[in-house]
């Protein structure tokens, strides 16, 4: 197992590899195990150690702002730092383990979604993902998921012409918030391959270009101790996340002034995050709640524990077609279950006496609570910038975060929340209670560490910074990994589509690179 820790180098170390991968998250670890035992060196440079270190995390300080027509804007200073981890592993040091691909319907252009659509399909992106549930431990999400085929977890009865239907997600115990031996395994045993090695305190601070400003020449790396290496490879990718993928594609400006791949000033541009949407009742107030009609069980939607699959109700294209909207999910959790949305309230339960009153008499049914998640339509004014006066310990400029919301993604939620409640009734299935208004978005959502879009991968060098190789338009031994990467966000946890995508990486290096077996 090579593991070196950078620290302990002499100074002035030059690494070398066929191939180095920046970054031992999720994309970087899944991109090196696809490789691991074949021909092609690989040096990864992990910019933290194996646990989280509070000194590394601060590297991660920055500020941000969310904005949104009709709301106040909202100081996120506190998110850059929060919503991801620098340690070996990444984020899924505190990510649950859920799964889901996309939709069918993110990978479409859809006249109405601004920048929308993907160079590829969700079937040709399909083999991807399986081979990326084999690395994770789960069943595949094919037409026929186990999750729907139990007869005790019968889903809910909507007409598929309202453009809704129950989406399966699955739980890897893969991830440090769920199985912490099973994670170490994950990010170890890879590096027990001989053509692997990885380094710790790794902090890369400069993609050098050639002369030509069309190819990497080297890295330069810095370790908080203050020591200062080199690295050098035949090829590069980037793994770095959502942010830190722009930043130092931003930071790189000693050849080119606007920075690495940024010829169009795409980079860091189109920023999307997920976030849940809910409110919680009070004396005067109803909260956000479902009152299912049927007394049967609800474990499809409201499993006994987050380690059992579940669905929520997603939103389909032809749905989305006919409403032109993005996509949308409700999540349904048990009323007093903390951690999963907004805790509902006592004084919520009238929905139940008012639905019980609507529907002619029938039984109460069930209260559950609910939160909804919405797609964020891409935004080139959505963005990260670098903070050119404020620098880390390292001399890295520190990230500025402008996350922009648009009157259509607002449109867009509040069209599909009131349909799935029109859903909902006319199926007799249950009513739902949304007393979210436009004003309070931005104050009541809860962000999740899922950051896209700002490597956006496109055909066209003027529309996205990645091509569908997911290699830099106009450098030719560069590519970025990761959900960076992802031209729309759908609603899905990030992670099993940026996990196919590193596979599907790791295919084409292999052809590219001559180790093709």
């Amino acid at each position: 197992m090579a593991f070196i820790d950078a620290r302990t180098l002499p100074d002035a170390s030059r690494i070398e590899a066929d191939l180095i991968i920046v970054g031992g998250g999720m994309a970087g670890i899944t991109l090196a195990t696809e490789l691991a035992g074949g021909p092609i060196k690989i040096a990864i440079l992990e910019a933290g150690g194996r646990e989280i270190d509070m000194e590394n995390q601060a590297l991660y300080v920055g500020s941000g702002v969310m904005r949104g027509p009709d709301n106040a804007d909202r100081p996120f200073n506190d998110y850059p730092v929060q919503s991801r981890i620098r340690a070996l592993g990444g984020s899924a040091h505190v990510w649950g383990g859920k799964c889901a691909p996309l939709d069918p319907a993110d990978f479409t252009q859809r006249d109405w979604a601004p920048y929308s659509g993907w160079p590829m399909s969700r079937q040709q992106l399909q083999p991807f993902y399986d081979r990326a549930c084999d690395l994770l431990g789960i069943p595949h999400f094919g037409p026929d998921t186990p999750v729907l085929q139990d007869p005790a977890r019968r889903p809910l009865d909507l007409d598929p012409r309202d453009g809704f239907f129950p989406a399966p997600r699955y739980f890897s115990k893969i991830s440090g918030g769920a199985d912490k031996a099973a994670f170490d395994a994950f990010r170890t045993d890879f590096a027990e391959a001989p053509n692997i090695t990885v380094y710790l305190y790794a902090n890369v601070t400069q993609v050098r270009l050639d002369a030509r400003n069309d190819k990497v020449e080297g890295l330069d790396l810095a370790c908080l101790s203050g020591k200062r290496h080199t690295a050098k490879a035949k090829t590069y990718v980037l793994a770095t996340g959502g942010i830190e993928n722009v930043r130092l594609m931003l930071a790189s400006n000693k050849v080119r002034p606007e920075g690495v791949g940024n010829h169009h000033d795409l980079v860091g541009r189109f920023f999307q995050g997920h976030v849940t949407y809910a409110m919680d009742g009070d004396a005067e107030t109803e909260g956000s709640a479902i009152n299912v009609a049927r007394a049967e069980s609800m474990a499809l939607y409201v499993p006994p524990g987050r380690a059992q699959p579940h669905c929520v109700i997603g939103s389909s294209l032809s749905g989305q077609t006919r409403m032109k909207t993005g996509n949308f999910t409700l999540t349904l959790y048990n009323g007093g279950e903390p951690g999963s949305g907004t805790p509902t309230q006592a004084e919520t339960r009238v929905i139940r006496q008012t639905a019980t009153r609507v529907d002619g008499g029938k039984d109460e049914g069930q209260l559950l609570g609910c939160f909804a998640m919405t797609e964020q339509f891409p935004n080139p004014e959505s963005r990260i910038t670098l903070d050119m006066a404020d620098v880390d310990p390292l001399g890295m400029p520190r990230i500025k975060l402008d996350w922009v919301y648009s009157r259509a993604d607002w449109d867009s939620f509040e069209r599909t929340a009131a349909a799935v409640g029109d859903a909902l009734g006319a199926s007799g299935q249950g009513r739902l209670c949304w007393p979210v208004e436009r004003k309070d978005y931005v104050a009541i959502c809860n962000a999740s560490r899922h950051h896209m879009g700002t490597t956006r991968m496109h055909a066209d060098p003027r529309q996205g910074v990645v091509d569908a190789d997911c290699r830099v338009h106009d450098i030719a031994n560069l590519y970025v990994a990761g959900s960076s990467v992802f031209p729309t966000s759908g609603i899905a946890n990030p992670t099993l589509t940026l996990l196919a995508l590193a596979i599907r990486l790791a295919d084409h290096l292999k052809l590219e690179m001559g180790a093709a077996r």
